[in-house]
């Protein structure tokens, strides 16, 4: 059973309100390569690229499932810079999956609001 079986249909519903992208577990990736559960949700206004992403803590020996991070970033990509002008917000870093499920309309609300709200000044 997915980790993300409780929240799943908030993200859905989140994603179709923003008319935004609900992507699972990097479907782009060879099969071997997706060996863990991550959701993201990706839409663009105004030329922003926004997202909030919920994976698991990327660390040095590889995937760790036990603690996950939920991220908020927007950014502009015009092709030609080197370094692309980014926002980012980390709401929840390195917590039990438990803790972030707990909290999920709260984080949900906050990605909105955050990431509905960035304008290209925002970005640094």
């Amino acid at each position: 059973m997915s980790v993300f079986s409780k929240i799943d249909d908030k993200l859905i519903k989140l994603s179709n309100r923003l008319n935004a992208t609900l992507t699972k577990d990097r479907p782009s990736y060879p099969e071997a390569l997706r060996t863990f559960e991550e959701r993201r949700i990706d839409w663009i206004v105004n030329d922003i690229n926004r997202a909030i992403i919920i994976q698991p803590n990327f660390e040095i020996n590889g995937v760790n499932s036990e603690i996950w991070n939920f991220i908020n970033i927007a950014w502009y990509d015009d092709a030609k810079s080197i370094n692309r002008p980014q926002w980012y917000r980390n709401l929840a870093e390195k917590e039990k999956f438990e803790n972030i499920e707990k909290r999920i309309d709260h984080l949900l609300r906050t990605s909105e609001n955050n990431l509905t709200n960035i304008k290209m000044t925002d970005l640094k």
